[in-house]
C-alpha cells in the first residue's frame, strides 16, 4: 500500500512585505507634506529673506504679523492692545516672531517693545532662507 505524502503548500508572501513598507512610507510622506504646506499658507505671511543655520520646530509661543498689521498670537487673532495681556501669561521666556516682509519697522518695533516690557528675553525672528 502506497501512502501519498501530503505536501504543505505554503504560499510565499515575502514579496508583498517591501511593497507594503513603501506604501506606508509614501502615505506618511504625503500626510506630513500636506500638513507643512497647510501651516505655511494659513496666515498669509510672506517672510523676509535671511540665512538661517539651525532652526528646530518645537511647540513654542509664536506671533504672526500680517502685511496689514494684524497680529495672530498662538493661532488667535487679537488687537495690539490685548497683546500685553497674552504676553504676561507666557510661562517661559521664549517667543517666535514671524513678520511679513512688508511690515514696517515701526509696527515691528511696537511689538518688540511689548515683548521686552514683559521681560521675554529669548526672541527668534523668522525669515526665509536665502
Amino acid at each position: 500500500m502506497k501512502l501519498n505524502k501530503i505536501k504543505n503548500s505554503v504560499q510565499d508572501n515575502d514579496n508583498l512585505l517591501p511593497l507594503v513598507n513603501i506604501i506606508f512610507l509614501l502615505l506618511i510622506f504625503f500626510m506630513l507634506a500636506g500638513v507643512i504646506a497647510k501651516q505655511k499658507e494659513m496666515y498669509d505671511v510672506e517672510l523676509a529673506s535671511a540665512i538661517i543655520e539651525d532652526y528646530m520646530d518645537t511647540e513654542e509661543n509664536i506671533i504672526f504679523i500680517k502685511s496689514n498689521g494684524d497680529i495672530i498670537f498662538n493661532d488667535m487673532a487679537l488687537p495690539i492692545d490685548d497683546l500685553d495681556k497674552k504676553l504676561t501669561s507666557i510661562k517661559d521666556d521664549k517667543i517666535i516672531v514671524a513678520a511679513d516682509k512688508s511690515v514696517t519697522t515701526g509696527k515691528l518695533n511696537k511689538i518688540l517693545l511689548k515683548i521686552n516690557k514683559n521681560k521675554i528675553s529669548n526672541v527668534t525672528l523668522l525669515s526665509n532662507e536665502k
